[in-house]
């Protein structure tokens, strides 16, 4: 499964998101009192942050919150908008940055997709960690 490679951040309001392209996914920076949430994803083989497509009809910020339950088993408060990730795998793709909080993360978790949750520290970063992940970490993490 080829990693799609980080291209830029980019500033863009809530409300407007689209002005590049639309937003086909969302990931979610779920800051707990051990650090940053991240996931093990066993297909792609790397920590990342909890994520993924964007359902019809559903907003950025909700996907974010529901991958973040569905991956990490964790649930969102005070969820913020950060702005729009770029990534290519051959295309360009466009992808919704959501904050959180987190008060309870599961100390097991796991199921078909996710083998694992761990913790990101600027000092003490789980790997292999995905570029785009890493790219978002280091801006706000």
């Amino acid at each position: 499964m080829t990693l799609a490679r980080f291209v830029a951040f980019h500033e863009l309001p809530e409300h407007a998101p689209d002005t590049l392209a639309p937003l086909t996914f969302a990931v979610m920076i779920a800051r707990s009192r051990n650090g940053v949430v991240v996931v093990f994803n066993r297909f792609r083989q790397v920590w990342e942050l909890a994520g993924g497509l964007i359902d019809p009809g559903e907003s950025p910020r909700r996907a974010a919150e529901r991958e973040l339950r569905e991956e990490a088993g964790c649930v969102a408060r005070n969820s913020s908008w950060l702005g729009v990730v770029e990534v290519n795998d051959g295309r360009a793709h466009f992808g919704g940055v959501i904050g959180c909080d987190v008060d309870a993360v599961p100390e097991a978790f796991a199921n078909e997709e996710i083998a694992a949750v761990g913790y990101w520290l600027r000092q003490a970063s789980p790997q292999p960690l995905g570029n785009t992940d890493a790219a978002l970490l280091g801006r706000f993490g």
